[in-house]
């Protein structure tokens, strides 16, 4: 009985101090226009990310529709997991790499800010209507949840 209350003891100071560290990904972007997200899907952006892809991403990713060409690389359409995140984290992603992401680099003075939201469009251009609705309003609820707890 003893060792089991010293493992429970031990198990939640683990978590207490887990919960205590710092977030490894800044999700703050530092702008002044506070309207950047959800990133608006124009036809200008679709086409300027269309080459930024082309010569950035579709190395690893593969076309936006699939196959990718590298394992590790998610898949960006509407049938993979690319628009279950906010635009604010896939934008933040793109600049200073995912969590856990092992093999894509980092984008920040690679690219621009703007050549980053070119390259969100475009990859949001090939998702069914629905899913653009579903993500857009995900992206809504995320952004106001960034200003109710002061993250921007």
């Amino acid at each position: 009985m003893k060792k089991l209350v010293i493992a429970v003891l031990v198990l939640l100071i683990a978590l207490a101090l887990s919960a205590c560290g710092d977030n490894s990904i800044d999700t703050r972007v530092d702008l002044d226009d506070a309207s950047q997200f959800p990133i608006d899907v124009t036809d200008e952006r679709v086409a300027a990310g269309e080459s930024i892809y082309s010569a950035n991403c579709a190395s690893c990713h593969g076309p936006v529709n699939g196959p990718v060409t590298l394992d590790a690389a998610p898949i960006h359409s509407d049938a993979g997991h690319t628009w279950h995140h906010p635009d604010r984290l896939l934008f933040q992603w793109v600049l200073d790499r995912p969590p856990l992401a092992a093999i894509m680099p980092a984008f920040r003075g690679t690219l621009s800010e703007e050549e980053v939201a070119e390259v969100l469009a475009y990859i949001k251009s090939h998702w069914q209507p629905a899913i653009q609705e579903r993500h857009r309003e995900g992206s809504i609820q995320y952004e106001a949840q960034v200003v109710e707890f002061g993250m921007k």
